[in-house]
């Protein structure tokens, strides 16, 4: 008797609400992880109309290479994005909020260390390309202004302080070329 009243309300309630394919994504920025950068980001689809979409970015970077390289962060930027066409396909926009903290220095040659906080928003385009019903190929780029507050060192491993920093940056705070999968 139980089970049949669970599956009678189950059919009520399913057939109040419709049910739409392809409203939730989960994908993987490939640029992220050359880096060393492990991500992910989940999204959903906002709306009847499908043209806006809600994202979550988190990026984690733990490891510390030969010769103390490293570029530790976890970053994260909540996002919405206006879709020109339908969600996860083709052209879009976005605004994004973004934080961080960092940990980075003996890169590309410099002789500095930087141990800080950066908060922001940014903006973005970019363009979806369906691979198949369920998998996208998308590419963006974007552009923030952060709010960085760090403490810079000379030496790369002893770390002898050179003093504390702050200030706006205009920075490019987004590159990705990710694999998405479509619920």
């Amino acid at each position: 008797m139980k089970k049949n009243f669970l599956v009678f309300i189950s059919l009520i309630c399913g057939s109040l609400s419709p049910i739409h394919g392809q409203d939730i994504s989960i994908r993987t920025n490939l640029v992220g992880l050359s880096t060393l950068n492990l991500n992910i980001e989940p999204s959903i689809t906002l709306g009847k109309e499908k043209r806006w979409s809600l994202h979550l970015p988190v990026q984690y970077n733990p490891f510390i290479l030969d010769s103390n390289k490293k570029m530790q962060n976890l970053t994260v930027m909540p996002g919405i994005r206006y879709w020109f066409l339908e969600t996860y396909v083709k052209n879009y926009v976005g605004i994004y909020g973004v934080a961080a903290n960092y940990h980075g220095g003996n890169i590309f040659g410099n002789k500095y260390r930087y141990y800080g906080d950066a908060y922001g928003l940014g903006v973005s385009y970019g363009f979806a390309k369906p691979l198949s019903k369920r998998w996208n190929i998308e590419l963006e780029g974007g552009v923030g202004a952060l709010w960085a507050d760090y403490e810079k060192y000379t030496c790369k491993k002893c770390g002898k302080k050179v003093g504390d920093y702050n200030g706006w940056y205009i920075l490019p705070t987004k590159l990705s070329a990710s694999i998405v999968y479509l619920f």
